[in-house]
C-alpha cells in the first residue's frame, strides 16, 4: 500500500512550527505511512519566522499527484501573503488536487482568501479571530475549538494545535491506538478533543486580569488544587472581602468562583486521567474533589462523561481494562 502523500504549501515567514509539529507527528505516525514534501512557488530555500531557520522546497510544479492532504502552515505573515495573487492561485490549484486540506493557525487565511472556506466551519488563533471576521463575512469562523472539520478541509487554533490537528488526522487515517502511542512518543497532551477550548480556565482569568489581583490568583490556585479553595479563602488571599471578591470574580472572569474552580480542578484532572493510569481516587484527591464520587458528578456536569469513560477513549489497552475500569465507579 503507498503511502499518504502529505504537500505542505510554504511561503516567505511561515511559522516554522505550524510546519514541523504535524510534519513530525506524522513521521512518528510510521515511515511507510506518509510521504511529506514541502513546496513553495517557486522552489528554494524559504525564511521561516523563526530567525536563521529556512526550509527547503520543491516547486509547485513539481508537485506530483495523488495529493492525499494539503497543509495549509500559518505564520504572522499569513494574512498578508494570503493576498499574494499567486499564492492565492497556487493553494486554489494544489486544493483541487487534494483530497484533504488541513489549515494550521493562520493558514486558514490562505484557504479563506483562495475561496475554500466560503460557508463553511472554520478556526484559526485567538488572536486572529477579529480580523479574520471582518475579511471574510462569508466564513463561519468559530473562536473557540482547538480544531474542527467541515467535510474535507479541516483547520486548527494556534500553533501547538496543529499538531493536535495531526493527530486527529492520524486517528482517522489509522487508528486511536496509533495516535495515541505519537502522542505519547512526541509527550504531548494526549488526544485534545477538537471542542476543547483554546484556552485553559487558568489562561483565561489570567488574561482577564492580568494587571490586576486574580493574575497572579490563578497562578496560585494553579499550583495548590488540593488546597481549601472555597471563596471565602480566595477573598482573603486577594486581599478583599467576600462580597466585594465574588462581585469582582464574576465581573473579570463571567464566572462564580465555586464554578471557575470545578472547571480549573476538571482540566488539570482531566488530562492525568487521560496520560497516566494513576488510580481515579488518588486524582480525585490530588485535586481537591474529596473524593471519587464527587469528582465523577462534577465531570458528568460539566463533560457529560465520567472520568473513567474519558479514561477509555483514550486507553490504547483493550476493552478489557475499560470495561474493569467503568465498573469500578459505578
Amino acid at each position: 500500500m503507498s503511502a499518504h502523500r502529505v504537500v505542505f504549501l510554504i511561503y516567505p515567514g511561515v511559522a516554522g512550527f505550524d510546519v514541523a509539529g504535524p510534519a513530525q507527528a506524522l513521521a512518528v505516525a510510521g515511515k511507510n505511512s506518509y510521504e511529506v514534501t514541502l513546496a513553495s512557488l517557486a522552489g528554494g530555500q524559504i525564511e521561516t519566522d523563526c530567525s536563521g531557520l529556512s526550509l527547503g522546497s520543491i516547486s509547485l510544479a513539481s508537485v506530483e499527484d495523488p495529493i492525499g492532504t494539503l497543509f495549509l502552515p500559518g505564520g504572522l505573515n499569513a494574512p498578508t501573503a494570503a493576498k499574494d495573487p499567486a499564492l492565492r492561485e497556487g493553494v486554489r490549484r494544489l486544493a483541487a488536487r487534494s483530497k484533504r486540506i488541513a489549515c494550521v493557525c493562520t493558514g486558514a487565511f490562505l484557504a479563506a482568501e483562495a475561496g475554500l472556506l466560503s460557508g463553511r466551519r472554520a478556526v484559526t488563533h485567538w488572536r486572529y479571530c477579529d480580523l479574520f471576521v471582518e475579511r471574510f463575512k462569508d466564513v463561519r469562523l468559530e473562536p473557540d475549538p482547538i480544531w474542527l472539520q467541515d467535510g474535507h478541509i479541516w483547520s486548527s487554533a494556534g500553533v501547538s494545535a496543529g499538531v493536535d490537528l495531526a493527530l486527529a488526522l492520524i486517528e482517522k487515517d489509522q487508528s486511536l491506538s496509533i495516535a495515541l502511542e505519537v502522542a505519547r512518543e512526541l509527550v504531548v497532551f494526549l488526544k485534545r478533543p477538537g471542542g476543547q477550548s483554546q484556552f485553559s480556565q487558568v489562561l483565561s482569568g489570567q488574561i482577564s486580569d492580568s494587571e490586576g489581583p486574580l493574575g497572579p490568583l490563578f497562578a496560585w490556585i494553579a499550583d495548590n488544587l488540593g488546597a481549601d479553595l472555597r471563596a471565602e479563602a480566595l477573598a482573603k488571599r486577594a486581599g478583599m472581602s467576600g462580597r466585594t471578591f465574588a462581585r469582582y470574580f464574576v465581573a473579570r472572569t463571567g464566572l462564580t468562583p465555586a464554578k471557575a474552580i470545578e472547571i480549573i480542578r476538571i482540566q488539570s484532572a482531566r488530562e492525568v486521567i487521560e496520560q497516566s493510569d494513576t488510580p481515579l481516587g488518588v486524582v480525585a484527591i490530588q485535586y481537591g474533589f474529596g473524593d471519587e464520587q464527587r469528582m465523577r458528578r462534577a465531570f458528568q456536569r460539566q463533560l457529560s462523561a465520567s472520568p473513567a469513560e474519558i479514561r477509555a477513549r483514550c486507553s490504547p489497552r483493550g476493552s478489557k481494562v475499560v470495561s474493569t475500569e467503568l465498573e469500578l465507579v459505578k
